[in-house]
């Protein structure tokens, strides 16, 4: 286990919460779910400029119920190749995104909301309004962005902005460090 260790608070947290688990249940969750989030922690080091220790401090200064339900796929996403833009902070990717609004993946019209379509479009062969969600089964239909706001140590995906789509001009840079 020392060749995975981190030095940093969350992970004497995390770990101590291991140990005391598993002496009371004779369960190996606890400390697989201790090694994955200390694996993605690396991994969004890698992918984001910051320092493991940061983003498991972080994590684990938000977290506020039990780690093994706490660090799965779906609160940490893995971060996949350029399909990322990483901003230093919110107001960075605020900037970037502009006021142009944001594409809906189903009925690719403008909506105001990155998460949750308002455009009033009608859905394609139907007589429904639009009413496509980010956050929903299906997610962003393959269309959507995903960011990492250092600030927030944390990735979201939604609907991609009008502003950074090929046709209106250059993508956004100002903020961005690559991803």
């Amino acid at each position: 286990m020392a060749g995975s260790a981190l030095d940093c608070n969350g992970y004497r947290k995390l770990l101590a919460q291991t140990e005391e688990q598993e002496t009371k249940w004779k369960d190996d969750r606890p400390r697989k779910a201790m090694e994955w989030a200390v694996a993605r922690a690396k991994h969004y080091a890698e992918k984001t400029g910051l320092t493991a220790e940061a983003v498991l401090d972080a994590w684990e200064d938000r977290r506020t119920y039990w780690h093994v339900n706490y660090y799965q796929e779906a609160n940490m996403p893995e971060i996949k190749g350029e399909n990322v833009r990483v901003f230093e902070t919110s107001d960075d990717l605020h900037a970037s995104t502009g006021d142009r609004g944001f594409r809906c993946p189903a009925c690719n019209q403008v909506s105001r909301s990155p998460y949750e379509c308002d455009s009033g479009a009608f859905r394609k062969n139907s007589d429904k309004v639009c009413d496509w969600k980010a956050y929903g089964l299906l997610g962003c239909l393959g269309k959507g962005v995903s960011v990492f706001v250092k600030e927030k140590v944390r990735v979201e995906t939604f609907f991609q902005p009008v502003a950074w789509e090929q046709n209106a001009g250059a993508l956004p840079t100002e903020g961005a460090d690559g991803g």
